[in-house]
């Protein structure tokens, strides 16, 4: 559980951020120990974890528990969001058993279109072409309808598949952003252009994810990403936490629609069921 102390006379804005950095450190204490991928959890744990939290990263959580049933914890490395989207994908065509139609797709995006595209914009085929197998490879599996749980055991390998097809989804992201400039370097702060953006920031594992990656993820792949936000700000119980949908799909018909929970500065992913 999460204990926070010395917040007296702090503001509220002060006590959210002190919050925030403790919980985050007790989340990467001992970062390699925890499984790449979690196996699910009931909502409820989380509430538990928050229990001794500030009122708001509780109340958030509790508000959680009313609409969601379960969740699964990804390791704070640094590469949780791409990974978070790689299984949450997988989970949710294994789960609906009439997105054979959708699986087809990924599997053909995944097999030329990602390739190629990134091709594009300067890397290099024959570096890459072990890292996207792996994504191919992987979305094959699924056509041969393994259980979920040898899926889970599949993606917790160290250093195999989950490595792999995450590296090659920042690559996919990187290249997106980089297929329009114009378009995303109003997202980049600090005076970065978008190649050194890329190089600095979306290239190299265990880079945090911010929003901007998020944007050109969903839209390279066309799924529908929901996020929401247990951030410790304050918010009212009847409308909700915070929650972005990026509507990646768009005209190419993509039917994936997965739900992600941004906690302090970490991502994991939530199920209805």
């Amino acid at each position: 559980m999460a204990t926070t102390t010395g917040t007296e006379g702090l503001s509220e804005e002060a006590k959210r951020h002190q919050t925030e950095a403790q919980l985050a450190a007790i989340e990467a204490k001992d970062v390699k120990s925890q499984p790449l991928t979690s196996d699910l959890l009931p909502i409820s744990a989380l509430v538990d974890m928050l229990s001794d939290a500030t009122g708001t990263y509780l109340r958030g959580a509790q508000y959680l528990a009313t609409k969601y049933k379960s969740f699964r914890r990804i390791r704070p490395d640094g590469n949780c969001f791409y990974r978070a989207v790689m299984f949450s994908v997988c989970e949710f065509i294994l789960l609906n058993p009439d997105n054979s139609a959708e699986l087809e797709r990924l599997t053909a995006w995944a097999k030329k279109a990602s390739l190629d595209e990134v091709c594009k914009h300067g890397y290099d085929r024959f570096t890459l072409e072990m890292f996207h197998d792996e994504l191919v490879e992987l979305f094959e599996y699924l056509a041969t309808k393994p259980m979920l749980n040898e899926v889970a055991t599949k993606l917790n390998e160290e250093n195999g598949t989950s490595e792999y097809v995450t590296w090659f989804l920042r690559v996919v992201t990187a290249a997106y952003l980089k297929s329009d400039p114009d378009r995303f370097i109003h997202f980049i702060e600090g005076g970065l252009d978008i190649p050194s953006f890329c190089s600095r920031e979306v290239e190299p594992m265990g880079r945090e994810c911010e929003m901007v990656q998020v944007l050109a993820l969903t839209e390279a792949m066309a799924v529908d990403v929901a996020i929401e936000y247990l951030d410790g700000r304050d918010f009212d119980s009847s409308k909700g936490l915070m929650r972005h949908e990026f509507e990646g799909a768009g005209s190419a018909g993509g039917k994936t629609k997965i739900t992600l929970l941004y906690r302090f500065i970490y991502f994991t992913f939530i199920r209805h069921t």
